[in-house]
């Protein structure tokens, strides 16, 4: 064990319990309970509090800090929640996500310390959660299931619009990807075996060798050439929006939109409009402009059945869970080791 080198934890790891177990008998780790956390200044609290007993107890501050899954309440990570343990040595950040928005990075960077992501832990839950969304949205699968558990069955034959339509097969639909990172290259690889053909704008050209039969188009291309469109970049200033009146005019009359990046990235005001207006189909969202709360017109009657909701989980499964634990703890002993992490975002200065 190591005290010289302590770490402190919110939560504990309890998917890769084995390697979470044995982090524990080479370091000393201090867990804050998440039971005892039930809001924001709780939580600035108890980090606090454990950075002042060890002070106290004369021992050396913290080295790294980590954190698990379920934090949103906690947010924004910023010098007002960290600033204790940044401030008394620690230069380590880890967070289970590939998301960083609710991060300070760049403060972090000034005071000297990483931060570090999981990047590719949740990659194939969130490719399949895509193309889940895609084929819920393509086949009217939420509208088929209000319907069976409303007892109408396939609807009333004798009010037009209020029978089931039929499905659309994605075989041979164009599926526009903006943003062919890892999730978005797993997502092109799924719907190419279903036989889509995939364009995809980026904001830099991924490597031939990396494209895997996508074809770079414009951003004006893909929003007037895709039948489904598939939102998958990063929430930066520059996509915060990317979705609103004047993309929506480009599109054609009839598209598939799913998002499972951010929420904000597709204007929701814009969106019901187009949904009204029939030039959007039907959409597949995991995520929203203002999570958790759900904008009203998409839960109004007139348009609500062509709409398929999940509470931001396509990418929560046993699976990408372990991996994100085990992409934290190789952070950890990287940095440990004197490294700079693989998965740091940031350069301390």
């Amino acid at each position: 064990m190591t005290p010289d080198r302590p770490i402190l934890t919110l939560g504990p790891g309890t998917f890769a319990v084995h390697e979470w177990e044995a982090l524990c008998k080479r370091y000393e780790i201090d867990t804050i309970p998440r039971a005892e956390l039930a809001d924001r200044a709780r939580g600035m609290k108890a980090i606090a509090a454990a950075v002042a007993a060890r002070a106290a107890a004369g021992k050396s501050p913290y080295a790294a800090f980590i954190w698990f899954f379920d934090i949103w309440h906690f947010a924004p990570f910023n010098e007002e929640m960290l600033g204790p343990l940044i401030k008394n040595g620690c230069r380590l950040v880890c967070g289970a996500g590939a998301g960083y928005e609710i991060i300070d990075v760049d403060w972090l960077a000034s005071q000297g310390a990483y931060y570090c992501n999981t990047p590719t832990a949740i990659t194939v839950s969130t490719a399949n959660g895509a193309l889940m969304l895609i084929l819920a949205a393509t086949r009217a699968a939420s509208q088929g299931d209000m319907y069976t558990r409303a007892g109408r069955w396939r609807g009333n034959a004798s009010v037009p619009p209020g029978v089931l339509p039929l499905g659309e097969d994605i075989e041979g639909m164009t599926l526009g990807i903006i943003g062919l990172g890892s999730i978005g290259k797993a997502l092109s690889t799924r719907a190419q075996a279903c036989g889509m053909k995939i364009i995809y704008y980026n904001r830099h050209r991924v490597p031939e060798s990396e494209k895997n039969g996508a074809v770079y188009v414009s951003m004006d291309e893909l929003l007037a050439s895709s039948d489904v469109i598939s939102v998958n970049c990063p929430l930066t200033p520059e996509t915060r929006g990317l979705l609103g009146p004047v993309a929506f005019s480009k599109m054609k009359t009839g598209v598939f939109i799913v998002n499972t990046a951010r929420g904000p990235i597709i204007n929701e005001d814009a969106l019901v409009q187009a949904l009204k207006s029939g030039k959007v189909s039907r959409v597949g969202l995991d995520v929203f402009e203002h999570e958790p709360n759900i904008h009203p017109g998409l839960l109004d009657p007139s348009v609500s059945h062509r709409v398929t909701l999940q509470p931001h989980m396509t990418g929560r499964t046993m699976q990408a869970f372990y991996k994100a634990e085990l992409e934290l703890f190789k952070s950890l002993e990287e940095f440990m080791r004197g490294e700079k992490p693989e998965y740091a975002i940031n350069a301390p200065r």
